[in-house]
C-alpha cells in the first residue's frame, strides 16, 4: 500500500485491522536524554575515540561471541514468556554479519599474501554458483529465534539503516492482514568490532569527537549498537485479553531514491517521498504529526537533506534525534528509536536532541533541544540507509 503515484493515489486502498503495540523490549547504551558514549581501547586503536556500547556481557548458546546475535536474543527472550497463544511471526532487520575473532581468521586471513589482499583468491571464494559461507547469512539469527517462538512466519530485512523500520512495517501489515496473530518486529545490530570501525573510518562518516545531530559543528556520527522488538497485535484481540496498549501503529512509507551509494539526494527527495507515503498510508495530514524522530545522524550532508525533506513535507514540526545519546545503531536504529518514542508515551515525554547545542541556522528544521514533559500525539520516525533506502513509520499515542 505504500507504492503509489500522484495520478493513482487512493486507487489501491485496502481494508485492514487496527494494529497496536502491547509490548516493548530494547537494549541501548543508555537512555535518550544522556550521552552514553565512552572510550573503548579496541576502537581507540583504530582512531575511533568514543563508542556507545551496551553494558553487560551478552551471551547466548547459539551466538557465542556474537554481540549482534546476542542482542537480538536478549530482546526476544524478554517478551517470549508473555506472548499470547496463536500464530506468531518474527520480523527482524539486521546488518552485516558479525565476525568473531575465529571467523575473522577463517574468512579474512586466508586472502592475505604478504600482508596484501589477494583479490583473485577472494573472487574465487565468492564466485557465483557457490553457496555463501554460513557466517555471511544475515537470516541465521532470525531462523534460530523464530524456532524458539514457534513462528509460522519469519522475515529478515537487510536494507542497511532502514532495515529495522522496514521490519516493523512488515510485521504490522502481516498482523493487519491476518497472516499472523502476534508479531515481534524490530531489529538488531552491532558493528563494534574491527571491521565495523574500519568501514566507517574509511568512509569518513564517524565523528572524531562526539555526535552532534543538526548542530552547526556536526562532523559525523557516533557509532553505537542495540536491539529492540515491538509486540504487535490486532487491537480487538488485545482488548479482548485485557492487554495493555502502549501505542497504535498508524502507517508506514518506503522509497528508494538510488541517488548515491552512500550519500542522500541533496534535496532529500527520497526521504520526502517516504514520509508522504507514510501519511497516505495512515490517512493523515501533515498537521497531524507533532513530533519527528529524525534519522539525524550528525553528518554534514545527511542532516541538510533530511531537514529539507521534513520542512517540505511537514513544515516547522518539532524534531529530535537520539544518535547523540546512544549512537547510531545502524540496522537496529529504526527499532530502538521507535521503541524509545513509544516508551515516551507512557513516561509523558517528548525526547530532545543530546549533542545539539547550537542548531545550524542553515537547516530548515525546528530542532527540539531539551525533552518536554508532554508526550506527542503522533510520532513520525525516519530511517534512511545507504543506497537511498528510506522508511518512515507513524505511531500514535494509545
Amino acid at each position: 500500500m505504500d507504492l503509489f503515484c500522484g495520478r493513482c493515489e487512493g486507487l489501491y486502498e485496502v481494508s485492514r485491522a487496527a494494529v497496536v503495540v502491547t509490548g516493548v523490549a530494547l537494549r541501548t547504551a543508555g537512555p535518550p536524554d544522556v550521552a552514553s558514549a565512552r572510550p573503548d581501547p579496541e576502537a581507540a586503536s583504530l582512531d575511533v575515540p568514543l563508542v556507545a556500547r551496551v553494558d553487560g556481557l551478552l551471551e547466548d548458546v547459539d551466538f557465542p561471541d556474537d554481540r549482534k546475535g546476542s542482542l537480538a536474543a536478549a530482546v526476544v527472550h524478554e517478551l517470549l514468556p508473555g506472548l499470547p497463544a496463536g500464530r506468531r511471526g518474527l520480523f527482524l532487520g539486521t546488518g552485516l554479519s558479525s565476525l568473531t575473532p575465529d571467523e575473522l581468521r577463517r574468512d579474512l586471513y586466508p586472502s592475505l599474501r604478504g600482508g596484501v589482499f589477494d583479490r583473485e583468491w577472494l573472487a574465487r571464494d565468492l564466485e557465483q554458483g557457490r553457496p555463501a559461507p554460513w557466517r555471511h547469512q544475515p537470516e541465521r539469527v532470525t531462523a534460530v529465534l523464530a524456532a524458539r517462538l514457534g513462528a509460522v512466519r519469519s522475515e529478515t530485512n537487510f536494507s542497511a539503516c532502514a532495515a529495522a523500520a522496514q521490519s516493523i512495517a512488515a510485521g504490522a501489515r502481516a498482523v493487519a492482514r491476518g497472516d499472523v496473530d502476534v508479531a515481534l518486529a524490530g531489529g538488531h545490530d552491532s558493528m563494534l568490532h574491527p571491521l565495523g570501525y574500519l568501514s566507517f573510518v574509511v568512509l569518513g562518516a564517524l565523528s572524531p569527537s562526539v555526535g552532534r545531530p543538526f548542530d552547526r559543528r556536526r562532523d559525523g556520527f557516533l557509532i553505537g549498537e542495540g536491539a529492540a522488538v515491538l509486540q504487535l497485535e490486532r487491537e480487538d484481540d488485545a482488548r479482548a485479553r485485557g492487554a495493555p496498549i502502549l501505542a497504535r501503529f498508524l502507517g508506514a512509507g518506503s522509497s528508494v531514491d538510488a541517488h548515491n551509494v552512500t550519500a542522500p539526494h541533496p534535496e532529500g527527495r527520497g526521504a520526502a517521498l517516504a514520509m508522504r507515503r507514510a501519511l497516505h498510508d495512515a490517512r493523515l495530514e501533515p498537521g497531524d504529526v507533532d513530533y519527528v524522530n529524525a534519522h539525524g545522524t550528525g553528518t554534514t550532508v545527511g542532516d541538510i537533506a533530511e531537514a529539507i525533506a521534513i520542512h517540505d513535507v511537514l513544515g516547522a514540526v518539532p524534531t529530535g534525534s537520539f544518535k547523540g545519546a546512544f549512537g547510531h545503531c545502524i540496522a537496529a536504529a529504526g527499532a530502538v528509536e521507535m521503541a524509545w518514542c513509544i516508551l515516551g508515551f507512557g513516561l509523558g515525554r517528548t525526547w530532545g536532541t543530546v549533542g545539539c547545542e547550537e542548531p545550524d541556522p542553515a537547516l530548515r528544521c525546528s530542532v527540539l533541544l531539551r525533552p518536554k514533559n508532554e508526550p506527542p500525539r503522533v510520532v513520525l520516525s525516519n530511517s534512511f540507509g545507504f543506497g537511498g533506502q528510506n522508511c518512515a513509520l507513524l505511531f500514535g499515542r494509545p
